[in-house]
């Protein structure tokens, strides 16, 4: 392209700076000889950072990609973007607090459901429980023992006749 070619083009289509983000990246915009919308462009702060964009390394201020793609008609300030920036900060740290303490609870509840002490006890020394009365020995928690299964409707349905019963429910109390 001549120099002549560019100087009359930007005589006839100025280039206004609009701002630029924390990384340095400046945002222009190109004005519209017909009623329309402007260009609105970003040029990187260097060449090699287009293609950290371009292939999604990096990301652009999410307020200077609402304002290029006219979402947005005023461009964000710097201390909008710093706001921000804290903002993005805090969320960091508040999740590493939350993932924090959901580790601790479920280090917590493998702690709860592993085997409890007694029952440790009661395997390690036979001899020493068969000295104790009957009455007096521990008697394993309830939570030690498995649970009993939940009832299944099919399994009792094939075990039984195919014919038809009579059914009468049955009140609850409250």
């Amino acid at each position: 392209m001549s120099i002549v070619r560019r100087l009359w083009q930007r005589i006839l289509k100025p280039t206004f700076f609009v701002g630029k983000d924390l990384e340095g990246n400046k945002y222009f915009e190109h004005p519209n000889a017909n009623p329309g919308r402007s260009k609105r462009t970003v040029k990187y702060r260097k060449n090699e950072d287009m293609w950290a964009y371009v292939a999604s390394g990096r990301r652009l201020p999410v307020q200077w990609s609402a304002w290029l793609t006219h979402t947005r008609s005023d461009p964000p300030t710097i201390e909008e973007l710093q706001k921000d920036l804290a903002r993005q900060q805090r969320v960091k740290i508040n999740a590493a607090i939350l993932e924090a303490k959901d580790q601790a609870e479920k280090a917590n509840a493998a702690r709860v459901a592993a085997p409890s002490h007694h029952s440790e006890i009661e395997t390690q020394s036979p001899s020493a429980s068969q000295n104790v009365p009957m009455d007096q020995k521990l008697k394993p928690l309830e939570s030690d023992q498995p649970k009993s299964q939940t009832r299944d409707p099919w399994a009792e349905a094939l075990k039984g006749s195919d014919e038809p019963r009579s059914w009468m429910p049955v009140a609850r109390r409250r």
